[in-house]
């Protein structure tokens, strides 16, 4: 993430790049969480880029038409949350950009109720790192399942980082052959998406 920075640079506009994530959906779709992990304290007008991000990824690399939007919270309310999600909701209900349908809790994330769910790095890491952990420790009880399987990160290879001017995937440090091979088909997609270019003229 720092090498991106310096190296490859933010895009012009963007507040904070992000970091994303595949939630597996009960239907057999995939929908996408961000950030989930990058930026542990984040203003408002940050995390509505974080939806645009995400919207244009879902669209550009997932084939998603005009995808749905859901901000991550306590309850569907609009009035439910803290004073960081209360104030990204009204932003985000005033972005003619983005289908935004509302809040989402977190035992809905799994029913395909959004294609790109936001919140913040913070929040987005402990519901990645927990879905990782109960991963592991169902498959060391030996649970065999079809859905279960799909929480396996070697699946995905990587992931993005959404809002620099170039394309780089971030793969897990304990990657092994299978999850590059797969890190690998992920950057195909982006380049040929041309992600960057398109978050640019939708900025």
């Amino acid at each position: 993430m720092v090498a991106s920075l310096y190296t490859v640079k933010t895009i012009e506009g963007i507040i904070r790049p992000a970091l994303t994530t595949i939630v597996p959906q009960r239907n057999g779709s995939s929908s996408l969480m961000l950030d989930v992990g990058a930026n542990a304290d984040v203003k408002p007008d940050t995390m509505v880029q974080f939806a645009l991000l995400g919207s244009e990824y879902a669209q550009d690399v997932f084939g998603i038409e005009n995808p749905r939007v859901g901000l991550l919270s306590i309850g569907e309310e609009k009035g439910k949350g803290n004073m960081l999600t209360q104030a990204v909701h009204s932003m985000l209900e005033d972005t003619t950009k983005i289908n935004f349908i509302g809040n989402i809790e977190g035992r809905h994330m799994f029913n395909n109720n959004a294609d790109v769910i936001v919140c913040d790095g913070f929040t987005g890491n402990i519901v990645l790192k927990a879905c990782e952990g109960m991963f592991y420790e169902l498959k060391r009880r030996n649970i065999e399942d079809s859905f279960l399987d799909r929480f396996n990160f070697e699946n995905y290879g990587g992931t993005a980082i959404l809002g620099i001017n170039k394309p780089v995937i971030i793969g897990h440090g304990i990657s092994k052959g299978q999850t590059f091979l797969n890190m690998i088909r992920l950057s195909k997609q982006v380049v040929k998406s041309n992600l960057a270019e398109n978050i640019k003229s939708t900025l």
